[in-house]
């Protein structure tokens, strides 16, 4: 099993300052940037500026499929083998909320930059609250037809609704997302914002999203998968002790 740990690239100083937190547990062998329209630091730009200063660390760079044009050649490429960069996500973006002129769509995109860069492990997005499964498992198919060789998840919090979707993606590389939910504006943001799903027992404290992250951890553990962590508006030392420190769970990590 694999941890990664999604980073927000707000500012230079936060990031400096939740890798070195980050650092601490060596259970997270990986690092996520996603790259987000509203902050001025690209995904690119963070991860070579944490590249320097953790260089043993995995960094994936999230890219935005709809930045870039189909008919030309992706000009990050030198950037990412220069810092050695070897997995990237690939969304689509916010549609509606960016100035990009070209729209291009996730699946083509994973196309081209299979043929042109065939050494990368490129990454797609999965997002079981989009439509239904059955749809978001046709366009899991069609990603990874196109060269995709895993998946990221958005955060479950309903750990039937993980078994469900696991029972179709055997033998595939997933990465089941968690993020802590811990108070009910948080928990009303998921549901009208992304459509996420509750348990009935779910409680927005510490003790229920510790205890549901180790459900996943321990599934992923059994089932060959990967965890993927998205701490949002919390702690993360707190968070990451709660999760991974040695009296809350114990792994080992492999590739």
């Amino acid at each position: 099993m694999r941890i990664s740990l999604e980073l927000v690239p707000r500012t230079v100083c936060s990031l400096e300052s939740n890798l070195s937190c980050a650092a601490q547990f060596n259970l997270i062998e990986s690092i996520n940037i996603p790259d987000l329209s509203r902050f001025s630091l690209r995904s690119w730009e963070a991860a070579a500026h944490l590249h320097q200063l953790k260089p043993a660390l995995r960094f994936i760079v999230h890219i935005r499929a709809q930045d870039f044009a189909l008919d030309q050649p992706f000009a990050l490429m030198p950037v990412l083998r220069s810092l050695q960069i070897e997995e990237i996500l690939v969304i689509a973006g916010d549609t509606g909320k960016t100035q990009s002129p070209y729209q291009t769509q996730t699946v083509p995109f994973v196309k081209k930059l299979r043929q042109e860069a065939p050494e990368l492990k490129i990454y797609t997005a999965f997002d079981p609250y989009r439509s239904n499964i059955r749809y978001e498992l046709e366009y899991l198919k069609e990603k990874e037809e196109a060269g995709s060789c895993g998946f990221f998840s958005q955060p479950f919090f309903d750990i039937r609704l993980l078994e469900l979707y696991a029972e179709y993606l055997e033998y595939k590389t997933v990465f089941w997302g968690v993020a802590p939910v811990l108070s009910e504006s948080s928990r009303q943001y998921w549901e009208a914002r992304n459509r996420a799903i509750f348990p009935k027992k779910f409680r927005a404290d510490l003790v229920w999203n510790t205890q549901f992250c180790h459900q996943v951890m321990q599934f992923c553990t059994t089932g060959n998968f990967h965890l993927y962590l998205m701490p949002i508006k919390v702690d993360l030392a707190l968070y990451l002790q709660s999760i991974l420190g040695k009296s809350a769970f114990s792994l080992t990590s492999e590739d």
